[in-house]
């Protein structure tokens, strides 16, 4: 999954283009833009990381919001991978814009999820079209009727996840640490130094989130499960969360820093 996240440099705006999947934040970069190129630098630095560990690493899917800029920066570092539309910000954005309307804002996203349980593209197909026609013939306002019918051009982004049972449909994998990100952004005003700062904090905030522990009732929940590095991977190096980011980040050598010129 794969979603950007507005945030502040020095009193400019800039994007954090967020990489995650499985509980875990893969990719945490900072674009000065949210276009093609900007995106595709940011993105690529989680592209350019795996592939020093995995060469042969190629996503099959890639589940995002729709932004066009987004789409065309995967597209470009992972050919062939597929691009899947998220299903929930579709419905959050009906949900806005019936904000002032809770019965119908119920009734839309009753509606919706329904659509999204279908468990083939056929059914999913009947179920939007069965949708549409309900919306045709119901007295909507205007911009939330359009809203709607913009379903039918969509329609085969959403499909496509059929083809992959174990893609994602939705973007909570990506929103859910985007939240912390907003959080801790909020409480640090946004970045103060150079670029190369603002680039090792949000890397440092991707670290923490993957390494933090987890509370005692997740922990039992989850088997003793220590923290989302754990369950992505199945195991831990220590008990105690600080030495196993310490011993995992490490690396154990593979990028091993610069050595000082020798003088004779």
């Amino acid at each position: 999954m794969a979603d950007e996240k507005h945030c502040d440099w020095k009193g400019q705006r800039v994007y954090l283009a967020v990489t995650a999947a499985k509980g875990c934040l893969f990719g945490n970069s900072l674009s000065t833009n949210a276009g093609h190129e900007g995106l595709a630098t940011a993105y690529g630095v989680f592209q350019q990381e795996v592939h020093d560990h995995a060469p042969d690493y190629a996503p099959k899917t890639v589940t995002t919001d729709g932004w066009e800029a987004t789409r065309w920066a995967w597209e470009h570092l992972f050919p062939g991978i597929v691009w899947i539309l998220c299903f929930l910000h579709e419905v959050i954005k009906v949900r806005d814009w019936c904000r002032s309307k809770p019965d119908l804002r119920y009734g839309l996203a009753e509606e919706l999820w329904h659509l999204y349980h279908a468990e083939t593209k056929r059914q999913f197909a009947q179920r939007l079209r069965r949708f549409l026609e309900w919306v045709d013939i119901r007295p909507l306002p205007g911009a939330i009727k359009q809203r709607l019918l913009r379903l039918r051009a969509k329609s085969p982004y959403f499909q496509r996840a059929y083809d992959f049972p174990d893609a994602y449909r939705t973007s909570n994998q990506v929103d859910r640490p985007m939240n912390h990100l907003d959080r801790t952004l909020f409480a640090m005003q946004g970045f103060h130094g150079n670029w190369r700062s603002a680039e090792q904090s949000v890397r440092a905030m991707a670290l923490l989130f993957n390494f933090h522990p987890f509370c005692r009732k997740t922990r039992a929940q989850k088997n003793g499960c220590l923290c989302p590095f754990e369950q992505l991977n199945g195991f831990r190096y220590h008990d105690d969360w600080l030495r196993n980011l310490l011993i995992a980040s490490s690396l154990n050598g593979r990028r091993p820093l610069p050595k000082p010129p020798q003088t004779n």
